[in-house]
């Protein structure tokens, strides 16, 4: 069976309450969805259970409940927790639907291709449909033959183009790569399909090659032409195997033939034929030289420009100033442009579009930005056609270089799933790298329905969330691509900020309030002395925190704790990518006092990074407050403090002095705040 991770998520709740009933409500709460979404999934929970011979059980009042023999029951326990969910989007499927008509040289039945990418013909001939608008733009189309099915008509060269832009924007959007010193490291959820398109081991040999051949070349290429340049020459291998050649014109093939870039290419392909046991014709030589003359470079650069070239540039740049807008350095202006236009013109000649994720951002945001750049190129370099995503990238650099008008005051509404931990890292990565976002706050998913969230400037989360309300999914660390991405986000925001931000007002506290506040005393007093520092070999995660939990009278029941615990993990692991340290957290009804614990391993312990990863850490800072505790605020203070930290990470949290230090300092500013009760 195939099933969605939304819908393994239903069925792992109902499979563990057998003996008791789950409304609907419960479940959309301990997942973080919305009642309707929860409605939406019944009808394909049903199904599965059916295929294990279970049923559903509805009791108005009471809920829901799966009822079947105690067999029936264990063998859909076993299958489910040995199941691979498939969670493919319209992107994915139109990758996985090029990539095996490309391959076939034969018509593709209808059926095999909706089985494929997991959906109804229906929904394969509406993905076909969408497909189309890209088909044309490279000159490719899909026929139709009547009792044989569909097959892609086109030139290899053009089918490779699509395939390479359709499988970069997945990539992109799904942060399949990250860059880690220049270097791509592999890190998905869809392995299984993304392997069948593409040979990871190949992909990663490829780069490395790619990257020894190009020390040569005058200047260097940014990540992302590496990622495109190594996706393009593995397409090629693969193309190559299948007797799938390109043709390139005489004329362009001579012209080509003198460059450095050519004789680069040369290199990487004799060294790619021994090792792949294929051979690479002029043309397909000549095809790799095209777009790594076309690769986007960076900054510095040994070669240089034609007199007129830079009078175009200079062109370029008048025409837009023309169109009133003001830059605060026209010199490093003209230097990135300069840089930019010359590989951005090889790609216009080659015919090759680079993808750009951020083109539909900027042409929204900076709508009469971009449709300057557009018009001024257009005027200036008449003889060429620059696509959206060109006009973009040219529009980031007069974007980077704008007079600023006015300085914007942001208060970001920021969510995990607990409304700790991971929200607290991502707030001060955020601050850090935006000086515009005064304000957070942080809350968790189950908590957003009851938000006013027209109070906010923006919402960032760290979790799929569901709802219409403008938002965007980040990594809680903010990679440089996420950061990119959260910075063209806030400026689609309305976001001046409200004279409540800039305005304080002191009222003396009132009688009503004492309980509440001494209660807020008591509860930081015991958090900060009762706070757990120790050194432990740990196995299970779940089972340490629960016995540690319970032998300081944080909870009352082992059994459902676990349970929660469990729940909250399949939503997204505690572990931070790429540094030694888990933090895991929750805020629940089952816990009655808050608590702070954390542990050095003395041995290393696997677990699941935030986006479901598998990494070993060395220290757990483990963190659980009651349901709806004022005690978030000062947990999040740790969090606050370990991203400072993340690099003397041992250093930090061997210092309990510090830790203990931090939280009286907030606990302190947050109670002279009650006091006068700040508003």
């Amino acid at each position: 069976m195939m099933i969605s991770n939304r819908e393994k998520s239903v069925l792992k709740l109902l499979s563990e309450r057998l003996h008791s009933f789950l409304t609907i409500h419960d479940i959309a709460q301990t997942l973080g969805i919305s009642s309707r979404t929860v409605h939406r999934e019944m009808k394909g929970v049903e199904q599965t259970l059916n295929d294990f011979h279970l049923t559903l059980s509805r009791v108005p009042k009471l809920g829901l409940r799966i009822e079947g023999s105690p067999e029936d029951i264990d063998a859909f326990v076993q299958s489910l927790n040995e199941q691979h969910t498939i969670d493919l989007s319209d992107e994915e499927r139109k990758v996985i639907i090029l990539y095996n008509l490309i391959q076939s040289r034969d018509p593709v039945k209808l059926y095999s291709l909706a089985n494929e990418i997991g959906s109804s013909t229906h929904t394969l001939n509406k993905i076909i449909e969408q497909l189309e608008d890209d088909l044309v733009t490279y000159e490719l189309s899909i026929e139709r033959k009547r009792g044989e099915g569909l097959i892609l008509e086109g030139d290899e060269a053009n089918k490779r183009q699509l395939l390479a832009k359709i499988m970069l924007e997945k990539l992109d959007s799904d942060s399949v790569y990250s860059v880690v010193e220049d270097h791509f490291v592999y890190h998905t959820l869809n392995e299984k399909h993304l392997q069948g398109i593409v040979d990871i081991d190949r992909l990663f040999n490829v780069e490395r090659l790619l990257m020894d051949e190009l020390g040569t070349l005058p200047y260097t290429l940014t990540e992302a032409s590496y990622l495109t340049l190594t996706i393009h020459i593995v397409l090629a291998i693969e193309r190559i195997k299948q007797d799938g050649h390109v043709e390139i014109e005489p004329d362009i093939l001579n012209e080509l033939m003198p460059t450095d870039e050519f004789l680069v290419s040369e290199r990487l392909t004799s060294v790619l034929s021994n090792i792949y046991d294929l051979t690479f014709n002029h043309s397909e030589i000549a095809f790799i030289t095209m777009h790594l003359r076309g690769a986007r470079r960076r900054h510095e650069s040994t070669y240089d420009n034609s007199e007129i070239h830079e009078q175009h540039v200079n062109a370029l740049i008048d025409y837009v100033e023309n169109q009133g807008f003001e830059f605060k350095d026209t010199e490093a202006l003209f230097k990135g442009l300069n840089l930019h236009l010359e590989p951005a013109i090889n790609r216009l000649e080659a015919n090759i579009e680079t993808y750009n994720p951020l083109t539909e951002m900027i042409e929204t945001y900076d709508k009469d930005l971009f449709k300057a750049v557009s018009t001024g190129l257009k005027i200036v370099f008449s003889e060429y056609h620059f696509p959206k995503s060109e006009v973009a990238y040219i529009a980031l650099h007069f974007g980077g270089m704008l007079k600023e008008k006015h300085r914007r005051s942001l208060h970001v509404l920021v969510v995990c799933s607990s409304g700790i931990g991971t929200s607290r890292i991502l707030s001060n990565r955020l601050k850090q790298h935006f000086s515009e976002i005064t304000q957070t706050t942080e809350v968790s998913v189950s908590h957003l329905k009851s938000i006013d969230l027209s109070n906010y400037d923006g919402m960032i989360s760290t979790v799929a969330v569901d709802t219409k309300y403008p938002h965007i999914t980040v990594n809680p660390l903010l990679p440089e691509s996420d950061a990119e991405n959260v910075k063209y986000f806030l400026n689609l925001q309305p976001g001046i900020v409200n004279e409540r931000y800039n305005t304080v007002s002191e009222q003396p506290l009132s009688y009503k309030d004492y309980d509440h506040t001494v209660s807020f005393i008591e509860d930081s007093l015991s958090l900060i002395q009762n706070m757990v520092i120790e050194e432990k070999k740990v196995t299970q995660l779940e089972r340490y925190l629960a016995q540690t939990l319970s032998k300081h009278q944080v909870i009352e029941d082992e059994g459902p704790f676990i349970e929660r615990l469990n729940q909250r993990i399949a939503l997204q692991g505690f572990a931070l990518t790429d540094y030694p340290i888990a933090i895991p957290h929750l805020s629940d009804e089952l816990i009655k006092k808050p608590q702070l614990i954390i542990t050095q391993l003395t041995k290393p312990l696997t677990l699941k990074t935030v986006d479901q990863q598998a990494q070993q850490v060395n220290w757990l800072v483990s963190m659980f407050i009651p349901k709806n505790s004022e005690q978030g605020q000062l947990m999040s203070e740790v969090s606050s403090l370990i991203t400072e930290h993340l690099d003397d990470i041992d250093q930090l949290l061997n210092d309990r002095v510090l830790i203990e230090n931090t939280l009286k300092s907030f606990f302190l500013n947050k109670l002279k705040q009650k006091l006068m009760k700040t508003e």
